[in-house]
């Protein structure tokens, strides 16, 4: 069977993005996340991109994801290997990757955000939306199309602090930061128990 690195077959590393259980410290706020805790967010972040995310890149922007596709699966292969040894430097090339879409999509968002201030038409023109003519039907459309850009901007910004925990997770691990007292404890424990 193949090996990747310590004796650790090619297969498992795959097969662990489908086990939810970790030994994550389920009830310490430190390493939480809005949709339970960082290690699974972080698989399921990487079951997106490889399951939908990529193949909707291939399909609709053909010639141009040719350019980027190799670094793209680098990238995640990097990040399933971090995952798996819970090597805390491995986290950081998608963590960077993470901060420069979420970077690039604020300053887009500001622009396009200011640009709707001044001209709206033009605004709803860019977003193929201007064939409202009635004020109301324009304010909604308007509305509609800042909710999408802010939500974008609110799934990037959780991407970022879902990798970003899992790497601060796994460096507080290997520095002996967290116990095995302290992740049996839950947080309203903790918070019970006098210092």
């Amino acid at each position: 069977m193949v090996l990747l690195f310590d004796d650790v077959p090619i297969k498992d590393y795959f097969t662990k993005l489908f086990n939810f259980y970790v030994d994550f410290q389920p009830d310490n706020a430190k390493y939480q996340c809005i949709f339970g805790n960082c290690h699974n967010a972080a698989k399921v972040l990487l079951l997106l991109e490889i399951f939908i995310i990529i193949p909707l890149y291939v399909l609709f922007l053909f010639p141009w994801w040719l350019s980027w596709i190799g670094f793209h699966l680098v990238l995640i292969l990097i990040t399933i290997y971090a995952i798996g040894k819970k090597k805390h430097r491995f986290v950081w090339p998608i963590i960077l990757f993470a901060l420069t879409q979420f970077a690039l999509w604020g300053v887009v968002t500001v622009f396009q955000l200011l640009f709707a201030v001044f001209d709206t038409q033009g605004f709803l023109q860019f977003y193929s939306q201007s064939h409202h003519e009635e004020f109301f039907e324009k304010m909604l459309a308007i509305a509609g199309v800042k909710s999408i850009i802010l939500l974008i901007a609110a799934i990037l910004f959780w991407r970022l602090t879902v990798f970003y925990s899992v790497q601060k997770y796994f460096s507080d691990r290997l520095e002996g930061q967290v116990s095995a007292t302290e992740e049996s404890k839950g947080l309203a424990q903790k918070l019970l128990q006098p210092v």
